[in-house]
């Protein structure tokens, strides 16, 4: 890649005004953090073959002669990158290139999807989350800071391996455990006023909180029944959540979210969340970042993920329109909720015997919204002949108008219009850029924390756009292109 994409200007803002610039330009650092992510090479594999890989020397515009660059210096740059958000500056520069050459259609159609990124930290369970906790904590304060007596409570934890009992032994766990907490809740008290262990101490006390609670017969401590909502799951990965891509299909890390440009296979917007998050609250960001990168997206097509009415509204906000099914409702067997004819401006029901509800109450969501609730009268479905298949309860039945009920109900309807199927189906184009996005190292973390996670995320979608770019034909005819190199 010539100037025109990666230079020396660009990373200006990165160095000190007044002080030296480094030996190596950093226009060719990132290209080597492109070449690493091309190959999924490692830093000392990366320094090795900038000074013997020809290819890797041609790419980089160096001479056969050159000797290369360090390892260190890869790392420290890519650490630099992190720090003034140079990755998304590049991969912004990638779309902007599309543009600049025409390739996107007058209205852009945005394909959206995620894909799990499994951690690189090490998942635990309770015993080892705490162990590793109550070490880094220590740590961080120093074997001084803390009185005898704790320190020998807390020594048999502050080995590399879990204390030596009878783990198959239910009863001397149980009582592991307590000893455990116990240690945690001193060691915590101790350090209360150490500036130096907060961030330590806050961890403990989060995973103490999250995965214990107290036997309301025993009055001890035991594993806390179900998972909490944010759970850390990893001490050296705290950022990393438990996910779900679908029911069987469970997850240790974060979440990959895209959009891409239907037509050129463009990367046009990238994001890393929570492993555990909802893919449409990334919606609307990743349409607002593509029209920063220079891209104005008319409509996003998307799974039923992203089908809920809230998503719906907030991709209006900014400006485009979310193409998915509306997720189905289910009500235990009984008649659903979609089975009604829902008029959310009057506001009425008529149910499948034909009986129209009008009378309304008002609560509250789960969002703190006002909800209005449609109430059947309970004498007319006492008498109703459909009622062993409509009411459960005693009551009339009752049918909740969601707060987008009208967005919502104009969806369903418009899922069953030809086009609106047709692009449905281009849905799944996204499916092969996520494949690719994967074999550029996107499948699994190389880097703990949720930051390094994007970067690596932001140059593989930077090296999928540039071989794209080639193969349209987006380079000038004697411009190095990427992709060939």
């Amino acid at each position: 890649m010539g100037p025109e994409l990666i230079s020396d200007d660009d990373f200006a803002g990165m160095y000190a005004p007044t002080m030296g610039r480094p030996s190596v330009p950093p226009s060719l650092m990132m290209r080597a953090l492109l070449l690493a992510t091309r190959d999924k090479s490692s830093d000392r594999e990366s320094s090795r073959r900038s000074r013997v890989d020809l290819d890797w020397k041609m790419a980089l515009g160096l001479p056969a002669d050159h000797p290369g660059i360090g390892a260190t210096t890869i790392s420290l740059f890519r650490a630099r990158v992190v720090l003034h958000d140079a990755d998304q500056a590049l991969f912004r520069k990638t779309v902007r290139k599309a543009c600049d050459a025409g390739l996107f259609p007058r209205k852009v159609l945005g394909l959206i999807d995620s894909s799990p990124v499994l951690g690189a930290g090490a998942v635990c369970d309770t015993y080892e989350l705490l162990r590793r906790a109550i070490a880094q904590v220590v740590r961080s304060v120093g074997e001084d800071a803390l009185s005898k007596a704790l320190w020998r409570a807390l020594k048999r934890y502050l080995n590399d391996t879990k204390p030596d009992i009878d783990w198959g032994n239910p009863g001397v766990r149980r009582a592991e455990l307590r000893r455990m907490v116990e240690a945690s809740r001193r060691l915590l008290a101790a350090v209360a006023d150490r500036p130096e262990a907060a961030r330590a101490a806050a961890m403990l006390g989060a995973i103490v909180d999250q995965d214990v609670e107290i036997d309301p017969e025993t009055g001890e401590p035991r594993i806390r029944r179900g998972v909490a909502a944010e759970r850390i799951v990893s001490v050296t990965d705290p950022e990393m959540r438990h996910g779900r891509k679908s029911a069987s299909r469970r997850f240790d890390g974060h979440k990959l979210h895209l959009i891409e440009e239907e037509s050129t296979e463009i990367v046009l917007a990238v994001d890393v969340g929570p492993g555990n998050g909802s893919d449409g609250d990334h919606a609307a960001p990743l349409v607002e970042q593509a029209r920063e990168a220079g891209v104005r997206v008319d409509e996003v097509v998307g799974d039923m993920a992203y089908g809920d009415g809230d998503t719906r509204a907030e991709v209006e906000a900014v400006g485009a329109k979310v193409v998915a099914k509306v997720p189905p409702t289910h009500n235990s067997g009984y008649f659903a909720k979609t089975e009604f004819t829902i008029d959310p401006d009057a506001p009425s029901a008529t149910c499948p015997a034909g009986v129209t509800a009008t009378r309304t109450r008002r609560r509250r969501d789960d969002k703190g919204r006002a909800t209005v609730f449609l109430m059947f009268d309970e004498n007319v479905c006492a008498a109703c002949p459909l009622r062993p298949r409509c009411v459960k309860g005693r009551g009339g039945r009752t049918i909740a108008i969601n707060v987008h009920e009208a967005r919502l109900v104009e969806a369903r309807a418009q899922a069953e219009r030809p086009a609106v199927k047709r692009k449905l189906r281009r849905r799944a184009v996204i499916e092969r850029k996520i494949d690719h996005l994967q074999d550029l190292g996107a499948k699994k973390a190389r880097y703990r924390g949720r930051r390094k996670t994007k970067l690596q995320a932001f140059l593989a979608a930077t090296v999928a756009n540039l071989t794209r770019l080639d193969l349209l034909g987006a380079f000038q005819t004697g411009e190095v292109a990427f992709a060939a190199s």
